[in-house]
């Protein structure tokens, strides 16, 4: 009986939310599509977006994509690139997930000019029964957009009050 019990958990749990690889295979396939045909399909505040980005993440971007003229996210916050070719979607690749802090990191290889790759590490955690990007982290390039920076978004908003209305 108890055996059964925990097959049955087992089941119900794996039925809960989909692996951290392949939701993040599914998130990629959707934006890259959607930013690669300047459809504007994935704005901050999309179902898509809701369904694959943690709240506060999502949250924080839509605050700073706000912000005339702000330098805190140079590039595409989710693929640390400024615009994206649709040849290069097929040269997707998604790794296996690894434990970090609660949550789980997967490193992710996005097609680029050349037939050249760049690494990215993406961050998920469990957030309504499934696992959703906190953080995206651009590897390659040894860089970061830090968007929960309270002090960059501050100065931000400042400079952007001294600029004349359009």
């Amino acid at each position: 009986m108890r055996l059964l019990i925990l097959i049955f958990i087992f089941f119900i749990s794996g039925c809960v939310h989909q692996s951290a690889e392949q939701r993040t295979k599914d998130f990629y396939q959707k934006y890259l599509h959607a930013y690669a045909d300047g459809t504007s399909e994935i704005k901050d505040d999309s179902s898509v977006s809701c369904e694959y980005i943690a709240t506060d993440t999502a949250r924080r971007l839509m605050e700073i994509h706000a912000i005339p003229e702000q330098e805190i996210t140079g590039s595409d916050y989710f693929t640390y690139t400024q615009d994206y070719a649709p040849e290069w979607i097929s040269r997707l690749k998604v790794g296996h997930a690894r434990d970090f802090m609660g949550g789980k990191v997967v490193d992710v290889w996005l097609g680029v000019e050349d037939t050249k790759r760049i690494k990215i590490e993406v961050y998920l955690r469990l957030e309504d029964k499934g696992w959703k990007i906190y953080r995206v982290r651009n590897v390659s390039g040894n860089t970061e957009q830090y968007i929960f920076d309270d002090r960059a978004i501050a100065s931000a908003k400042a400079y952007a009050a001294t600029m004349p209305a359009e």
